[in-house]
């Protein structure tokens, strides 16, 4: 089963519909390029926030 890590730090968390979407759109491009059925496509999703400057 493929998988997909994602790294995201930025200086907010993403909310769940933003997650729900970059997992979509991960899924969507293996299936198109690699030919991965829908479903098949594990995306782990690490955060972290980046403080900004002067906090």
């Amino acid at each position: 089963m493929p998988m997909l890590e994602v790294l995201v730090s930025r200086e907010r968390l993403l909310t769940r519909e933003e997650k729900e979407a970059l997992k979509e759109e991960a899924e969507a491009i293996f299936q198109e390029v690699l030919g991965t059925p829908k479903g098949r496509l594990r995306v782990f999703l690490w955060e972290e926030r980046r403080e900004e400057e002067g906090e």
